[in-house]
């Protein structure tokens, strides 16, 4: 029966042009849907991206910021706290566990470990300070 549905004289022609154009249009449509799908998804990366950007843009603004970790937290006192003190730091140890920084070593004067301990407690994810630091008179008087 099927024979005579396409090679009929008449009518088969007719008939190969009308499936063979349904089956382009649904060709047509797939693909189209597949194009409509890729642009959305396209959209939404987009979006996201100016969703990011957008939160981040002001500072406070989204998510909360999480606290540094120990290794980043006590390099960030070494480049801050100690440039805005005006104290050396070859001659002092900065250490962090859970956000307490602790100092250990030597300093010239004792207003330079107060203004170096002031420095660090102004610093942004410090808990506390440990101050372990002494001066030198400090350290021979004790010998």
């Amino acid at each position: 029966m099927a024979e005579y549905f396409f090679l009929d004289r008449q009518h088969a022609a007719r008939r190969r042009r009308v499936v063979r154009d349904r089956a382009r249009a649904r060709a047509a449509l797939r693909r189209r849907s597949r194009d409509a799908v890729r642009c959305a998804r396209y959209l939404e990366g987009v979006t996201e991206g100016v969703a990011y950007k957008a939160t981040r843009a002001l500072p406070g603004v989204g998510a909360q910021k999480e606290p540094p970790d120990d290794v980043t937290l006590a390099q960030k006192v070494e480049s801050i706290a100690f440039r805005q003190a005006g104290v050396p730091k070859g001659h002092v140890s900065v250490n962090s566990e859970n956000a307490v920084i602790y100092l250990r070593g030597q300093l010239e004067r004792e207003e330079q470990i107060a203004d170096l301990v002031r420095a660090i407690h102004a610093i942004e994810g410090v808990r506390g300070v440990k101050n372990l630091l002494h001066t030198r008179t400090t350290a021979t008087e004790g010998d």
